[in-house]
């Protein structure tokens, strides 16, 4: 298939707007981590280990102490490419019917491109929103679809070892939260919020999850009781009652409820689970970002007469009209190089608590 360059949108035009397509209030995971380009379509990072280690007091002639250095390991990422089509059916519509009437309209053709390039332009941000989800409920990017196999593991603690001492960060309730009579939320919230002090030396600030797990919260008998007491007879607490409880406890509060969904070949699937509890850190750029790479789409543009693209502008979303045939056809081609990246896997701590 080959670019359409004398298409009624040029490619560098329709580029320009793809990147420029908002993304929808509901895939919030995407909006809150940074974008950062990679120019060769690697991430290469060190998640290193520090222990906070101290000097020491000595006598003037004294041994001069001999620190260790941090240990870490090499990460290498290769970023994957994802992209997406539409033949231009209403498109052709219009080129037959201006065809034999002898005239021409370039402003409906290039609203036809337009709107397919939006549509396209937000299956692609779907996509990358449900990475998100996979990598936030364990650590990993697995993917499986067109014959594509990858799976990029970031290494979330599992175990109990000199640079995870406090265990696991990946975790499951041991009484599940909808035994509202007897789990007991604030004891887990607070052991698990102790493993990852022990780990990174710090609480998490938040965690996410979903509403059927807040409702949960606010029913949960333990929880009713340290707020209004065991003899109130309260069944329901507000939310806002459980947020005060946690902060007054030094406990992560919840961000709003998420439960976005996306539509997966027709069938509308959840992001993240809704059993999850999934904890961040003050600083969510410490803990990963979203990694942009340059397609072979971009690089065909860098190097075609026709277009300004830059390769220092090429790292992003592109979009182009393509020829294909015969049978020619012609298609809106939205195509992509990125991933979600965790730099530092440590600062993620997810529970199952249902």
């Amino acid at each position: 298939m080959a670019i359409f360059f004398d298409a009624p949108v040029e490619p560098d035009a329709l580029t320009t707007f793809v990147r420029n397509v908002p993304l929808a209030a509901s895939l919030r995971l995407s909006q809150l981590f940074p974008t950062r380009v990679h120019q060769n379509n690697t991430v290469n990072f060190a998640e290193i280990v520090r222990t906070n280690r101290t000097a020491r007091y000595r006598s003037y002639d004294g041994r001069i102490h001999v620190s260790e250095r941090d240990s870490g390991s090499e990460k290498l990422v290769k970023l994957a490419p994802l992209s997406t089509s539409l033949s231009m059916g209403e498109y052709e519509r219009l080129q037959l019917e201006f065809a034999k009437t002898g005239g021409t309209n370039q402003q409906a053709l290039a609203a036809s491109i337009y709107n397919d390039a939006e549509n396209l332009t937000r299956e692609v941000q779907n996509r990358w929103e449900q990475a998100w989800g996979d990598v936030l409920t364990d650590g990993k990017l697995t993917i499986n679809e067109d014959g594509f196999q990858s799976e990029a593991d970031y290494g979330i603690p599992t175990g109990v070892t000199a640079a995870t001492p406090g265990g696991s960060q990946v975790l499951t309730a041991g009484t599940v939260w909808t035994t509202i009579a007897t789990a007991d939320i604030l004891t887990d919230l607070i052991t698990w919020t102790d493993v990852y002090i022990a780990n990174n030396g710090f609480a998490p600030a938040n965690f996410l999850t979903s509403q059927r797990v807040m409702r949960l919260f606010q029913t949960n008998a333990k929880i009713i009781n340290a707020i209004k007491g065991s003899a109130a007879g309260v069944t329901r607490v507000n939310q806002t009652d459980v947020v005060d409880l946690l902060s007054s406890n030094g406990l992560p509060t919840p961000l709003a409820p998420y439960d976005a969904q996306v539509d997966i070949d027709g069938t509308s699937t959840r992001v993240i689970s809704d059993d999850r509890v999934i904890f961040l850190p003050p600083n969510l750029g410490d803990l990963g970002h979203n990694a942009l790479g340059v397609s072979a789409t971009a690089l065909e543009l860098v190097n075609a007469a026709q277009s300004d693209l830059s390769f220092s502008n090429a790292p992003g979303t592109v979009g182009v009209v393509i020829k294909s045939g015969p049978p020619f056809r012609q298609w809106v081609y939205v195509d992509a190089v990125g991933m979600p990246v965790l730099d530092n896997a440590k600062l993620l701590m997810v529970a199952d608590v249902l």
